[in-house]
């Protein structure tokens, strides 16, 4: 059992269900921060210039973002409301959408953010907006990776990226719109737990920031190599061995850039789901027991508050917080509509009975965040475990009254 997937604040959990309503999202701050540095410490020790950049759509809670500013991480934003809110916390970064609006430019350039073009016929709108200085291109590779089809991010069926053969005279034509400096951004897939993937990646890059300099002169000075850094999700899944990531990566980039005949480029990169999936939790209480044509259990959470097993199938591990020692074989359920809300089937858990406290793994990354109203449920609250101990409320709960605060009641 991978106690990094297993892991739970089993004390502090029951603590707060005396007191507070669930279902509710708990993160630990100690196990936040710890997850920065693990990945910073392995990049900086072969790169001293390296600069990570959390993948803001993770989970942009402003709470939790100051925390991974504190451990010097910028930001990755991808939308208005990302861009605004590196803006408002001061955050420096990279602005990298993709099929973008101008105002979506605009505001990522007043945050100042670095502007990261997903595509050539985006030049003519930023050169609308004021060409920037610095620049990047999303170059899709032509190859991509992922724990599912779903989160493979390049290759001919990606929509996102400038195809690498385009590349050259992308950076020929933000040159001429009066861009001096120049990088290179590539997220090929998410949640890879092969390590050896990751320089295969920089490698390509690299050959590519040849290519562009052979064709146009142009050096490229700063490479955003992506995330897509893997969590397990599985208790049998092992980790992302971070150190032999970078060394990988450290080795491809000493190996080629003489040989390609290129500088050593700054290196960034954007984890997300490695910074918070494993530092937060889901918590939830049974409700019902139906028996069925199997046997499920209802709690009060719901797939609108984490969608990924009701969208992807997505496994996440559960615990029951209760003293039962007799296993059996159930559903975990919520509320919604939709045959979807099961968090878990068939899965061999402690025996439930109502009341009985139930904590759902891996929700501190693209839980909270992709969460939604369907069915007219309202978002559950935020608490944060913070170092010292003591739990404090980063977001409430919604109200009904919030549902259909920007509705014209008839």
């Amino acid at each position: 059992m991978n106690p990094e997937v297993t892991y739970i604040p089993r004390a502090k959990i029951v603590e707060a269900c005396q007191s507070l309503p669930t279902p509710f999202f708990l993160y630990e701050e100690k196990r936040l921060r710890h997850n920065c540095r693990r990945l910073a410490d392995a990049f900086i020790k072969h790169f001293p210039d390296f600069d990570p950049l959390y993948a803001v759509k993770a989970n942009p809670n402003p709470h939790l973002l100051k925390i991974i500013m504190d451990e010097g991480y910028g930001f990755d934003c991808s939308s208005l409301s990302e861009a605004w809110l590196a803006g408002k916390l001061g955050a420096r970064g990279m602005y990298i959408g993709n099929y973008s609006l101008e105002n979506e430019f605009r505001a990522a350039l007043e945050a100042g953010l670095l502007l990261n073009l997903d595509d050539i016929s985006l030049i003519p709108l930023t050169k609308k907006i004021g060409f920037p200085k610095q620049i990047s291109f999303r170059i899709n590779p032509g190859l991509g990776q992922g724990s599912m089809e779903s989160l493979v991010l390049a290759g001919p069926d990606a929509k996102f990226g400038v195809p690498h053969e385009l590349a050259p005279q992308a950076y020929a034509l933000a040159r001429e719109a009066g861009a001096t400096t120049f990088g290179m951004h590539m997220m090929t897939g998410s949640n890879v737990l092969d390590e050896r993937y990751f320089a295969v990646v920089v490698e390509r890059q690299l050959e590519i920031a040849a290519n562009i300099k052979r064709e146009t002169g142009i050096e490229i000075s700063f490479m955003n190599i992506g995330g897509g850094f893997g969590v397990p999700y599985r208790p049998d899944e092992r980790c992302l061995d971070l150190a032999m990531l970078a060394r990988g990566i450290a080795k491809v980039v000493a190996n080629k850039c003489p040989k390609l005949g290129i500088a050593p480029p700054r290196l960034m990169a954007e984890p997300g789901r490695f910074i918070g999936a494993g530092a937060g939790w889901l918590v939830s209480q049974v409700q019902v027991i139906k028996e069925g044509y199997k046997k499920f259990v209802g709690i009060d959470a719901n797939a609108n508050d984490m969608p990924r097993p009701s969208i992807y199938g997505a496994y996440h591990h559960i615990s029951v917080l209760n003293r039962s020692k007799e296993l059996e074989s159930v559903s975990v359920v919520g509320r919604v509509c939709e045959n979807s809300d099961q968090f878990a089937k068939d899965r061999l858990l402690p025996k439930c009975a109502p009341g009985d406290i139930v904590a759902i793994h891996n929700c501190g990354a693209h839980a909270y965040a992709m969460g939604h109203n369907y069915n007219g449920h309202t978002r559950h609250a935020e608490y944060l475990l913070k170092t010292d101990g003591s739990i404090t409320q980063i977001r409430r709960a919604e109200t009904i009254e919030d549902l259909f605060a920007t509705v014209t009641l008839p």
